[in-house]
């Protein structure tokens, strides 16, 4: 065990490719505005594109499909599980005291390192699981699946991510950890869906990413307090305000997603239980 954790902490902490890592605006992948600006731009124009010319969309099998969607899943949810462990080992490599965790010292933190590697690893990541808006649209279901939330969501994620290390912000590896692990449920359960079995645990995956939410905004009390308290504050502080509100609005999203969805499912079932009793 000791051997394991040894060999997997050099290659997702020690190794130099992540341990020297440093983001350097214009010269890593995607470390211009321009970058997730230009991606939210096509992903939206493509999509109204799509709904306007829909005839013109190739057609493909549904198992044909199935099969692109159970990839596409698989490699996400792997990408997904790598991304936790190599930012959770980075943080416990990285932090001096506990503090830290919640509130990188202003001014003098720098966009270097394992966990901002695995910050730039998930902002790329984001532009990827824009294939997920490409796979609604070219199935039969598209205007039932593809809702105001998923596409919202889609389309701004790069841009926070991409403003969270830039601006080298504090709660960047709460967001990875948090969100990362959601989405190993969540692409779990498509790659099973897509595979022609699909679990009963739907709720779970929506519930989880309700959480991620609390669990974040927990965090960023601590990060507030810990700013309002410290002689220099805390870095990336501004960012942490602006992702708070657009998290509210996710939360808010995915709250009214929750109960338009299950409210429904649970008074159905209710009323299923009790026409059984009366019969």
């Amino acid at each position: 065990m000791e051997a394991l954790y040894s060999r997997t902490h050099y290659w997702l902490v020690e190794h130099p490719t992540i341990s020297q890592f440093e983001w350097k605006h214009g010269q890593n992948l995607g470390s211009s505005l321009l970058f997730p600006a230009l991606s939210a731009f096509i992903y939206l124009s493509l999509i109204l594109l799509a709904f306007r010319f829909s005839l013109l969309l190739p057609t493909l099998s549904s198992t044909t499909l199935r099969r692109i969607t159970a990839v596409h899943s698989l490699i996400l949810c792997l990408l997904s599980l790598i991304m936790v462990v190599g930012c959770s080992l980075a943080v416990l490599h990285q932090m001096p005291d506990w503090k830290w965790v919640f509130c990188f010292p202003a001014n003098r933190t720098l966009p270097r390192g394992p966990l901002f590697f695995w910050a730039n690893l998930f902002y790329l990541s984001k532009i990827l699981e824009l294939i997920d808006t490409l796979l609604i649209i070219l199935s039969s279901s598209r205007s039932r699946r593809l809702t105001f939330l998923h596409v919202y969501h889609h389309a701004t994620v790069p841009v926070i991510c991409y403003l969270g290390i830039s601006s080298v912000d504090s709660m960047s590896h709460v967001a990875v950890i948090g969100n990362a692990s959601v989405h190993v449920i969540m692409y779990a359960y498509y790659f099973l869906c897509a595979m022609g079995k699909r679990p009963r645990w739907k709720r779970i995956v929506t519930n989880c990413q309700i959480f991620q939410f609390i669990f974040y905004f927990l965090c960023a009390v601590a990060n507030i307090y810990h700013h309002l308290t410290t002689e220099n504050g805390c870095s990336g502080f501004g960012h942490l305000c602006f992702n708070m509100i657009f998290n509210t609005s996710l939360l808010l999203l995915f709250l009214d997603f929750h109960s338009k969805n299950y409210a429904n499912n649970v008074s159905k079932e209710r009323e299923k239980k009790s026409l059984d009793r009366q019969k």
